[in-house]
């Protein structure tokens, strides 16, 4: 009887700790529960209010041909060659043959783009078609998320191109694509050979959004200002409005394409042009950045693309090129750890 009560007692005495130490426990983890929901909401509340730059609109400096919205953080500069390869087209049902392989001809762009500021990048380069452009490009707003929002970006962006030679845009053999050669005759359609009469001047708004990790597309309204006219029926100042995008399709490639329509009215009358348009792939890696497109273009300077090329967009030869943008960035600032 003795042992049976004392079994009793002890028995007794671990339920009554059980229990204490279940409360205890229901307590502290209530507690604890309780305080980590605080967390999270405070957590939650302060991502709501917070406000965050969109970075990587379009990655590079150009969607492929054209300025895109972007612009380098202070301290870099980019290194860059750009190429365009094309066939002779036919000239009064003629096949003209060349020696050369893959292509019967080429230009080529070097050039390099400074960043003085995180929102100002400054930009020259010199083209074999004897050409020397350069630019100015400032980003003005940068889209944002978070309480403060901003749906959209905005650049703005002042550049032209100056023609060591008349400009060359009437070709003396019927080959269209003859005005990126300068070995090949041309006539010029500047009114006289100075300085100014061979420089254009153009201005542009790039609006651009990144609607989420994949797809980014962009707007860019642009005024053109010709040095000089010999023709009294081509407009001095030409309107052109631009359109591109791209869509990553992996971690390091994406999609491109752009377009530029211009008004009949603000298109040469002397000759026929049309839209320049591209079509290509991107390709970054760490400080190598490579774009291959397709393209009715062989020249490089926005004002002269836009409003001098001589053939459209298809697989004929002669009107169809095939490019290479080449950039290398180097970084002179040290970031911050």
């Amino acid at each position: 009887m003795h042992k049976l009560l004392k079994y009793l007692s002890i028995s007794n005495t671990i339920i009554m700790r059980s229990k204490l130490l279940i409360i205890t426990l229901t307590i502290y983890l209530g507690f604890t529960s309780a305080h980590a929901q605080g967390l999270l909401d405070e957590l939650y509340f302060e991502e709501k209010d917070r406000t965050e730059l969109v970075q990587s609109t379009f990655k590079m400096l150009r969607i492929g041909m054209f300025h895109s919205v972007e612009t380098r953080k202070k301290g870099v500069v980019e290194l860059t060659a750009y190429t365009r390869y094309w066939n002779i087209p036919e000239v009064d049902g003629e096949v003209i043959e060349t020696n050369n392989f893959a292509s019967d001809r080429m230009s080529a762009r070097f050039g390099a783009d400074i960043a003085f500021t995180n929102q100002l990048t400054v930009g020259i380069g010199w083209s074999n078609t004897n050409a020397l452009d350069g630019y100015f490009k400032y980003r003005i707003v940068q889209q944002r998320s978070g309480k403060k929002s901003i749906p959209f970006s905005i650049t703005g962006l002042l550049g032209g191109s100056h023609r060591f030679e008349n400009l060359q845009n009437i070709s003396s053999n019927g080959d269209p694509t003859a005005i990126y050669d300068t070995t090949v005759p041309n006539t010029s359609i500047n009114l006289e050979d100075g300085f100014g009469d061979k420089t254009n001047i153009y201005a542009q708004l790039l609006f651009a959004r990144k609607f989420d990790r994949n797809l980014s597309l962009q707007v860019s309204p642009t005024l053109i200002f010709r040095g000089s006219n010999r023709f009294e029926e081509n407009p001095d100042v030409h309107v052109a409005l631009g359109f591109g995008g791209r869509y990553k399709v992996g971690k390091h490639a994406s999609l491109f394409s752009e377009y530029y329509w211009l008004p009949k009215s603000s298109a040469l009358q002397n000759i026929e042009t049309f839209g320049a348009y591209s079509l290509g792939v991107n390709w970054e890696v760490s400080k190598v950045q490579i774009q291959m497109f397709l393209t009715n273009s062989g020249d490089y300077a926005e004002d002269i693309t836009i409003t001098e090329t001589p053939v459209n967009f298809n697989f004929k030869d002669g009107n169809l090129f095939f490019g290479w943008n080449f950039a290398y960035v180097l970084h002179f600032k040290k970031r911050k750890k």
